[in-house]
């Protein structure tokens, strides 16, 4: 998954001047130039790499796989890819293309009857290319909390995102859309008889050589040199930075899923770079290649291809997708007419990769004279003022002294919000504990009451700020339900609408 930050941070947040590009870098002042870059930016841990005319001909890692742990990150090094996973679900759906078994133009209800949005005719008209390029009709990031955490499977989350109205015209606007790569996913299943897991495996990672790439989380547990995530609790930057779990996350299989190192995400972006071909033979074809590798909805100067998106670079098209999940930012750009790549994984919330990313593409593109490190960082300082102002605010807006208007006995109960399902409040040793029913493990913490009728949610999800919820009376000053006030750029939790059911 790309989060709305990130999307705001790529699109204009570094400048690169137009010139001359350098034949052949100098990788001993890049690799300083990393190595402090890792420093400023306080990222745990790096690994990068770039591929020019077929070959990895320069990668190191940076920083440790676990701040906690003395191993260092390598070439090697596994991390998970988040939405950079979105390529191998259109180079899927092209796979298919390329076999005869589905057409981009067909419908999605040809192969899927079962595919469902809220307007009738835009179900009817949803074609395969429309689930691939976020012009789906839904807001950015519409339907994430449904997979997020959630014990649904992809048909449920599917099922329940099709009722979510949709605000944007259909094709018309930018909608990023996770939900439609894991329909994608769906749909690479339904035409393969293969699960999105056992597809991108057999037909892109063995194929390619890719020997360490992984689609399951599980799979870790007996591999060494893997990344671990690493997040600051509740987002809070004065707290330290600390590793996590892995999130399995299968319910996002499509729009995320892929784990994978520099060497093997090189010998995938070589593809890509030689315009589909991969060890001298069609890897996918070229009229598959010029589908995914083309515009599908202009923005402003960029656009979104299948899974990728398109930019220009010093006159130069380079076609590119970061990622991000919690504890994870990452970054990868093609340049097909330059047969150049560049990989940067990070396992922090930093945005360094988008840095050393734009560095080195200055380095071939540009003048080489670029210093996107010193670019970025008044630019997060100025953030970073802006959300401790935030903060502050919540802070000094609550009201000291107030009382609930009802015992918090009178909490409990079961409520349903119509998409996203159920959640239950109950009293633990006098102390009200709410849990969303899909994602106990995420979104279970106890009320403690901030003022009035709101009360802050102290849930366990390491990754996201507390919560707030203000609940709702009938005319008989019965509960009726509550609202959820958490402070996201990547899930919708205003939305959410709870009506107490019993």
């Amino acid at each position: 998954m790309v989060t709305r930050t990130l999307l705001s941070s790529i699109i204009g947040l570094l400048v690169i001047p137009s010139a001359q590009a350098q034949k052949q870098p100098d990788f001993k002042k890049l690799d300083a130039y990393v190595a402090d870059a890792v420093v400023k930016l306080d990222q745990p841990g790096l690994a990068v790499g770039i591929v020019k005319d077929g070959k990895l001909v320069w990668s190191k890692g940076y920083g440790k796989l676990d701040l906690a742990k003395p191993e260092p990150v390598t070439a090697n090094s596994l991390f998970y890819c988040a939405s950079i996973s979105k390529a191998f679900t259109a180079c899927a759906v092209g796979l298919l293309v390329d076999d005869g078994k589905l057409d981009w133009n067909d419908p999605v209800k040809q192969h899927m009857p079962e595919f469902a949005t809220p307007d009738g005719y835009v179900s009817d008209h949803f074609l395969v290319k429309d689930l691939l390029c976020h012009r789906s009709g839904w807001i950015t990031f519409d339907g994430d909390l449904l997979w997020y955490g959630t014990d649904y499977d992809q048909k449920e989350i599917l099922a329940r995102h099709s009722n979510e109205p949709m605000t944007l015209p259909f094709r018309d606007e930018f909608g990023y859309s996770n939900l439609m790569f894991i329909a994608a996913a769906q749909l690479v299943e339904r035409v393969s008889g293969m699960t999105w897991d056992q597809f991108i495996t057999t037909r892109i990672f063995t194929p390619l050589g890719m020997d360490r790439s992984r689609v399951e989380t599980a799979d870790l547990a007996s591999m060494t040199d893997v990344a671990l995530p690493h997040v600051r609790k509740g987002q809070d930057p004065a707290a330290p930075q600390k590793s996590m779990p892995y999130q399995p996350l299968p319910g996002a299989d499509g729009a995320c899923g892929v784990i994978s190192t520099v060497v093997d995400l090189a010998k995938w972006d070589a593809m890509w770079a030689n315009e589909g071909v991969a060890n001298g033979e069609p890897f996918i074809t070229p009229e598959t290649f010029a589908m995914i590798t083309t515009t599908h909805l202009p923005m402003g100067g960029e656009g979104a291809g299948l899974g990728w998106f398109i930019e220009d670079n010093n006159g130069a098209k380079v076609i590119t997708h970061s990622g991000g999940m919690p504890g994870f930012i990452l970054n990868h750009a093609v340049v097909p007419e330059k047969d150049l790549a560049v990989i940067a994984l990070g396992n922090g919330e930093s945005y360094s990769v988008f840095a050393i990313t734009n560095e080195i593409l200055d380095l071939y593109l540009g003048d080489g004279k670029a210093d996107p490190v010193a670019e970025i960082i008044p630019r997060l300082a100025k953030r970073k003022e802006r959300e401790a102002a935030r903060v502050a605010a919540r802070v000094d807006a609550q009201v000291k002294g107030t009382t609930p208007s009802v015992d918090a006995a009178k909490l409990q109960g079961t409520y349903a919000d119509k998409i996203y399902g159920e959640a239950t409040i109950q009293e633990v040793y006098g102390q009200p504990l709410l849990t969303f029913s899909p994602a106990k493990e995420l979104f279970t913490g106890k009320l403690v009451h901030w003022h009035y009728d709101t009360w802050k949610w102290e849930h366990a999800d390491p990754f996201l700020e507390p919560g707030y919820i203000t609940f709702q009376f009938d005319t008989d000053h019965n509960v009726s339900g509550f609202k959820v006030d958490l402070h996201s750029p990547d899930f919708h939790f205003y939305k959410l609408d709870f009506r107490k059911s019993k």
